[in-house]
């Protein structure tokens, strides 16, 4: 095996870490707890910003971090419930529908303790969003949330001093 050159591992991370500043205003702890290993940080990062603070999806921003914050609950993760609730308190005055919330918290909790059953949810989240893709959206954010609460957990990350300058 070949080793890996560490001043070559040191530039790649500074480049992502730059661009993740410069994207977000700062470096998120679970970023950063995976800088020996820049390919899991590109990729983690490129995909949470597809599927969380992209443009034209098909869950509205507010509803991307309800489901955000109500898988973390779920998994009981404090290091994502304090962004993400911070994220969600940042979106304003907006509020989200009882129905909604409602189906969106049992998506989480069944897609984070009983995953086998979160197909069961699909009639019922599609009587709410006519659209196909948005169950196959929140679907991938449930699911991202549950990899980024156990990377936070496995990583004993605890929020940041300043974890509010990456909450938008």
């Amino acid at each position: 095996m070949v080793k890996r050159g560490c001043s070559m591992v040191k530039n790649r991370v500074s480049k992502i870490i730059d661009r993740i500043r410069k994207e977000r205003g700062e470096v998120a702890e679970i970023h950063h707890a995976f800088r020996d290993f820049p390919e899991a940080m590109e990729a983690h990062f490129e995909f949470y910003q597809k599927i969380i603070v992209g443009d034209n999806l098909p869950l509205e921003r507010i509803e991307r971090e309800f489901l955000a914050v109500s898988t973390s609950e779920a998994n009981k993760c404090p290091y994502c419930i304090g962004h993400h609730q911070k994220a969600l308190d940042n979106i304003g005055e907006i509020d989200l529908p009882s129905e909604k919330k409602e189906i969106y918290r049992k998506l989480a909790q069944t897609l984070s303790s009983e995953p086998h059953k979160s197909h069961l949810l699909k009639k019922e989240f599609n009587s709410i969003h006519q659209d196909e893709s948005a169950w196959q959206h929140a679907v991938f954010i449930v699911s991202y949330f549950n990899m980024a609460n156990r990377l936070a957990f496995a990583m004993d990350l605890e929020l940041e001093e300043n974890f509010h300058k990456s909450c938008h």
